[in-house]
C-alpha cells in the first residue's frame, strides 16, 4: 500500500485505508502537520531511540530540549510520540504538537471579536487533554508578560494533571523578552533544559 506508515507490515492483501490503525495514526499525524512526505519518516534510527529517551524522561513531567533547529526536533518528538502512543486513542488526540506562536497569535485576535472561534478551542481542549504535548516555535515570540504567562499556564496546568510536556527550543538564553513573569519562565525552563 502507499502512504501509510503500517505498510511494510501490512497483511491485508487488498488495503481499503480502513483499518484501525491506518485510521488512528494518519488522523494523529495529519492533527500534528506531519504529512507522510515529512522527512521525518527517514530519521536515522540513533535519532528516534534519542527521542524517544527524552520522551520517557519527561513523562509525567515537564523537559525542554534544546536544539538549533526546533521544526525538525518537534517532528520528530511528535512522529516518536505517535509511535508509541497511537494505539486505541480512538481518534482521541493522546499527543499533540503546539506551535505556541500561532497559538498566542490566534488568543489575541479574539480581543477584537466576541468570543473564541471553533478551531482554537479545539486546540486549548488538546492543549489541556493531551498525554503528551509537545510545544514549539517559542523561538518566535518576544516574550512579554501575556506570552511568558500564557507557557507557565499551560506548564502548571499540565503538571497539575500528571500530564507530559516537551518544550522544543533552541538554547533558553537566546529566547527574547522582559518582565517579571518573563524571568520567572526563564528560569523554570533553564531547570528543566537538556541539551540534544
Amino acid at each position: 500500500m502507499d502512504k501509510c506508515m503500517f505498510s511494510g507490515h501490512c497483511v491485508e492483501p487488498i488495503c481499503d485505508r480502513s483499518c484501525p490503525s491506518f485510521t488512528e495514526s494518519s488522523f494523529l499525524l495529519e492533527v500534528n502537520g506531519i504529512a507522510i512526505t515529512n522527512p521525518v519518516f527517514r530519521s536515522d534510527i540513533k535519532d528516534i531511540e534519542k527521542a524517544k529517551a527524552f520522551i520517557e524522561k519527561a513523562k509525567s513531567g515537564t523537559l525542554v530540549i534544546e536544539y538549533n533547529d526546533t521544526t525538525v526536533l518537534s517532528n520528530l518528538v511528535t512522529y516518536c510520540a505517535i509511535c508509541q502512543h497511537w494505539f486505541g486513542s480512538r481518534l482521541h488526540v493522546p499527543v499533540y504538537s503546539l506551535k505556541l506562536s500561532q497559538h498566542i497569535d490566534a488568543i489575541q485576535k479574539t480581543w477584537n471579536t466576541r468570543g473564541t472561534d471553533d478551531k482554537l478551542e479545539q486546540v486549548q481542549i488538546w492543549v489541556q487533554k493531551a498525554k503528551i504535548l509537545i510545544v514549539s516555535a517559542i523561538d518566535y515570540i518576544n516574550f512579554n508578560d501575556f506570552q511568558a504567562q500564557t507557557l507557565l499556564g499551560i506548564i502548571h496546568d499540565r503538571k497539575s494533571e500528571g500530564l507530559t510536556t516537551i518544550i522544543v527550543s533552541p538554547e533558553v538564553d537566546t529566547l527574547l523578552g522582559k518582565g517579571a513573569i518573563y524571568n520567572r519562565m526563564k528560569l523554570l525552563l533553564e531547570g528543566v533544559s537538556v541539551k540534544w
